[in-house]
């Protein structure tokens, strides 16, 4: 067992609505599933109960971090929150907090009566108060509906980290919650900014807290439709929350992770255990998209189409930035693969030291480059506009690049043919000749050696121009390919196979 490997035990209650609300047991499979599949997933076990409760209650005493999504009692409506539904249950709960463990609450798992409330106050720091003092439901808490958005209020603290500053959604969302007063132990997360008029307190709709006994933890009121952890912002604050609140250290750029779909889910929980030394790892790769200034190349439309395709394999996980200076914002030893989809043009700023700097020490400690279609022409000092950008060492890296200055150019946007050079490689293994629209670059420069994978005939040229290629840098595996100019080009199934196993590939997996 890893030395700081800590136990996560994230509790769904028993299904109280219907299909895409308090998805309770979605809800913690899918989490499940993407810690399982994080580059911290060698640090932690991730334990899913179902139907409220463990039948052994072991599992709880030894967990690190306990995450609760389940009912909560509103009067006579639903049921309790489990760990308060008898006095033994209580008291269980009171030794695992006073031990230090961390706790998550999310949405209606934040509804308590008066007299529970003054122990969750300690645990958790507020609730949704539903009871008045003669025990009758008179809401002193309120819920708000679709239409809202959460904006961060603390965009420092560990569990914010690679989040978005604004989230728009459709939700409902619990407010005006009973908070202690002024609390020191608490670090405002989510705010719903609609609210913003009504109080210091009353939009706080999410919260981090610093318990005494030394303890973390995160509530949120919102989650009411399984359907808000597709974005992005929304998973990487619940996973950073959950790895904080346990014990570990938050990644600087967060916990990457993307949507599973429900069969994707079952495929990683639920198939029969692989042989180890047969089953593909899961890859990490960082997706480098942009930039602004150059329309030709709509890197907003390939974006998503990158990603889509490599998401039809279960086992890469994709994080998508579009500055070139994530290189030195995020800790890159998260990352097995580098992405480039990015150009500098007229752009003079180029890459930073900083950046240069944590790039090469990724290559150098043999991390994987994917390097697609105009990429090849960044930092370069033919570049209209951006000269000032020139990186010679890029072009050691990335073998062949446009130059615009030495005849490198592109036959007319069409449709032609992609002939297999090395059918044997395992990126183009199985793979016929297939027909791509696209632009079919010519003459790009350089003089190290590559390993052709495949080429296509220029009606400018009249010769077969090399497409794609591998190479290597200071020991990284490099793939370069020329495709990639718009969505027709990831249209072709051939074109999105061979970038699944070309990241797959340079990650030596």
């Amino acid at each position: 067992m890893h030395p700081e490997k800590k136990k996560m035990v994230l509790v769904a209650g028993e299904p109280s609505h219907g299909p895409g609300e308090h998805e309770y047991e979605k809800t913690v499979r899918l989490l499940k599933a993407m810690l399982d599949q994080s580059p911290l997933s060698a640090q932690m076990e991730v334990v899913v109960v179902l139907n409220g409760w463990p039948e052994d209650t072991e599992v709880l005493e030894q967990a690190d971090a306990v995450l609760f999504t389940t009912d909560g009692r509103d009067a006579h409506l639903f049921r309790d929150v489990p760990f308060v539904a008898s006095a033994e249950r209580q008291q269980l709960m009171a030794r695992l907090m006073a031990r230090g463990c961390g706790l998550i609450l999310l949405h209606f798992s934040t509804f308590f009566t008066r007299a529970e409330g003054e122990y969750i106050l300690d645990w958790a720091g507020g609730y949704f108060e539903w009871e008045d003092e003669r025990g009758e439901r008179n809401w002193y808490s309120r819920i708000v509906g679709d239409g809202s958005a959460l904006a961060l209020d603390d965009a420092v603290h560990p569990v914010t980290r690679g989040v978005e500053p604004l989230i728009s959604l459709q939700d409902e969302i619990y407010y005006n919650l009973r908070l202690v007063p002024d609390d020191p132990r608490r670090t405002p997360i989510w705010r719903v900014p609609e609210l913003e008029d009504d109080g210091d307190t009353t939009n706080l709709v999410g919260w981090t807290l610093d318990r005494q006994d030394g303890g973390r933890t995160f509530v949120t009121t919102a989650g009411h439709r399984y359907s808000l952890f597709e974005d992005d912002s929304f998973r990487k604050l619940h996973l950073n929350a959950l790895v904080w609140a346990a014990g570990l250290e938050v990644p600087p750029g967060g916990v990457p992770s993307r949507y599973y779909a429900d069969d994707l889910v079952e495929q990683l929980l639920d198939a029969p255990e692989a042989d180890s030394s047969s089953a593909a790892r899961t890859v990490h790769a960082l997706l480098i998209s942009g930039n602004e200034q150059h329309r030709w190349h709509n890197w907003e439309q390939t974006e998503p189409l990158i990603q889509e395709a490599l998401h039809e394999d279960a086992g890469i996980v994709v994080t998508s930035v579009t500055s070139i200076e994530a290189l030195a914002e995020w800790e890159l030893s998260s990352f097995d693969t580098i992405i480039l989809n990015y150009c500098n043009w007229q752009d003079p700023a180029g890459i930073s030291e900083p950046a240069r700097a944590a790039f090469l020490e990724f290559l150098q400690r043999g991390g994987g480059l994917v390097v697609l279609h105009f990429a090849n022409g960044a930092f370069h000092f033919s570049l209209p506009e951006a000269g000032a950008s020139d990186w010679p060492e890029y072009r050691r890296i990335v073998p062949r690049v446009w130059d615009h200055h030495d005849g490198s150019s592109h036959d007319p946007y069409g449709t032609f043919t992609v002939e297999l050079v090395d059918r044997e490689h395992p990126i183009t293994v199985g793979i016929p000749a297939f027909e791509v629209t696209d632009e079919l670059y010519y003459d790009q420069r350089g003089e190290q050696e590559v390993h052709v994978l495949y080429e296509a005939k220029s009606v400018i040229t009249g010769r077969m121009e090399p497409l794609a290629w591998v190479s290597s840098y200071s020991g990284a595996p490099v793939v370069q390919t020329l495709l990639g100019h718009d969505a027709e080009a990831y249209g072709s199934p051939e074109v999105r196979e061979m970038l699944r196993r070309s990241v797959r590939w340079v990650a030596n997996a």
